[in-house]
């Protein structure tokens, strides 16, 4: 996998927004902590304490991106992969991981702004869903930060595996901010 810094440092006349280059630091994060996990770990059952896999954890922020990606002028939510074989294989995560952040390094930034329409349900009780408007820049840090609580939620996982995680693994960026001031 390419590093979001390095990459930008060699591409100074493409070198992506800010913003993708956060997802695209999250990204990484999710890669890295792949290549610490064995395919044990990936579909692990930790219950009761967390009811999905690390890999269901995967499957689900991936599929924000994808969303994104199928069609990012409409994105919806609603579309999901449950039951796909990225659940349970460790290396097609690591492989759609890979292809997302390809496609993120040549994301136009003059796109980043535009305004979208996005579609999500909306209560739990009932089947209802909800188009809004945002921009392509909004969803694509939603998915990021999205992706960052699924972490938190596998790092415990695989913690209960015995697998040791960087400290910042699962940290938001807001936290991380907060954590280097004190």
């Amino acid at each position: 996998m390419k590093n979001a810094q390095l990459y930008a440092a060699s591409q100074p006349d493409k070198r992506p927004d800010q913003t993708v280059l956060g997802c695209i630091e999250t990204l990484e994060q999710g890669y890295l902590f792949l290549e610490s996990l064995t395919q044990e770990d990936y579909t692990y059952l930790a219950q009761p304490h967390v009811s999905s896999s690390i890999g269901e954890h995967f499957r689900h922020w991936l599929d924000l991106f994808y969303a994104i990606k199928l069609e990012p002028y409409h994105i919806d939510y609603n579309v999901r992969r449950r039951g796909h074989e990225v659940e349970r294989n460790l290396h097609i995560a690591k492989q759609e991981i890979k292809e997302l952040s390809e496609w993120l390094f040549h994301l136009p930034n003059r796109i980043l702004s535009q305004s979208v329409a996005v579609e999500t349900e909306v209560m739990l009780s009932q089947t209802h869903s909800k188009e809004v408007s945002s921009t392509l820049e909004r969803e694509l840090t939603f998915a990021a930060l999205h992706a960052t609580h699924h972490f938190a939620m596998a790092k415990v996982v695989a913690s209960l595996r015995g697998v040791m995680l960087d400290a910042q693994f699962g940290v938001a960026p807001a936290t991380a901010t907060y954590q280097r001031a004190q």
